[in-house]
């Protein structure tokens, strides 16, 4: 009955902390930092800022207007003329390309999700279908043409551990460029894109195997929710407020489906179009913690996927009236935002009031 279920990134065999050794600070910002950029005791976002600006040659107002805005990190609406002007002041320069510039030999980036994609889907089916078996207390739904099990609560944890280690081997291939960014801020931009790529690839998954239905919903390559059934209330009559906590697990799941289920059925997606969604999601993230060479990554995947978008409007399906179906295309990744964080204030309620997942250390580093 979540489409999202939480997991702790501990099982990740990567690391994501980075120790920022506090040795002096940012002569714009003031932040601590340990190293130099661009010559000068600068942080890295504000010398990535600076870079950005010259190579995209951006000019920016000032939000006071008398050119005297305080710089400060912490800030959400920092003024980018002020922060930019005391770049300038304590001599900042940069001399490199002017413009952001990508290898020739780059694989296209719909041709690169395509190829991931397969790569995840199969690798989480095999290990689903080990888990499965090995436990053997699935039952399998009725379907004419597709081998589709039921959610069981023993395994769910376990598939969605699959889930997030092969997400995270699909992101890293994807999106190689983000390899540049320290390690902190890759973690946030892939705690971001999770939720949303579990949206796109379980409703998604959904209307391919079971078409346009409420009553279904793939939580994984092989297992799925029935929504009406029994499941919900399994195990609920030995739990406080067992009846409580279904009543607002339905509640949620109906609000997601009313905001995500018209849109992504007007829609009809090709898989082109499921592709595009895959990085568009990724482009889309809110959040005001990332840093300008981040933002430029993310400038140059958006327009890269529009320009191929609209060659396979015009060429592959001979729109020339595109605007509507890109529309839509748009409409629904902001519906996936919206779901992403309706589900963040679910999770919330969920482990406050009932102690969902109080065993998991860690769990709460994805979604809270």
């Amino acid at each position: 009955f979540i489409t999202i279920l939480p997991f702790p990134l501990h099982f990740l065999n990567t690391s994501f902390h980075f120790t920022w050794m506090e040795t002096s600070q940012c002569l714009v910002c003031g932040i601590p930092i340990f190293s130099m950029h661009l010559g000068l005791n600068t942080c890295r976002a504000c010398s990535e800022f600076f870079k950005r600006v010259k190579t995209l040659s951006r000019k920016y107002p000032c939000r006071q207007g008398d050119g005297r805005c305080p710089i400060v990190r912490a800030e959400k609406l920092t003024c980018r003329r002020c922060r930019y002007e005391k770049c300038i002041a304590i001599g900042m320069v940069y001399d490199g390309p002017l413009r952001v510039r990508r290898r020739s030999t780059d694989v296209p980036i719909l041709q690169r999700i395509k190829m991931e994609s397969k790569i995840f889907t199969e690798r989480r089916r095999e290990q689903e279908m080990s888990i499965i078996n090995t436990n053997g207390c699935h039952r399998q739904h009725s379907h004419p043409t597709e081998v589709v099990y039921d959610v069981h609560h023993s395994t769910r944890m376990e598939i969605y551990r699959v889930f997030v280690e092969e997400s995270y081997a699909f992101f890293k291939q994807c999106f190689p460029e983000l390899e540049g960014l320290v390690s902190k801020e890759r973690e946030l931009l892939f705690k971001e894109y999770i939720g949303n790529l579990s949206i796109v690839d379980g409703y998604h998954r959904t209307r391919q195997i079971w078409g346009e239905t409420k009553k279904y919903l793939m939580s994984s390559v092989m297992t799925c929710y029935d929504i009406e059934g029994a499941y919900l209330r399994e195990g609920l009559d030995r739990v406080a407020n067992g009846a409580f906590l279904t009543s607002c697990t339905r509640n949620y799941t109906d609000d997601q489906n009313e905001i995500l289920l018209p849109i992504f059925n007007k829609c009809t997606l090709t898989e082109r179009e499921h592709l595009a969604l895959l990085v568009l999601s990724l482009c889309e993230i809110d959040t005001l913690c990332i840093s300008e060479q981040a933002l430029a990554i993310l400038d140059i995947y958006r327009k890269e996927i529009l320009k191929e978008l609209q060659k396979y409007y015009r060429q592959e399906l001979g729109l020339n009236d595109f605007s509507t179906r890109l529309g839509n295309l748009m409409s629904l990744n902001n519906a996936i935002k919206e779901c992403n964080s309706l589900f963040k204030v679910f999770y919330r309620f969920y482990s406050t009031i009932f102690d969902g997942f109080v065993t998991e250390n860690m769990i709460k580093e994805l979604f809270l």
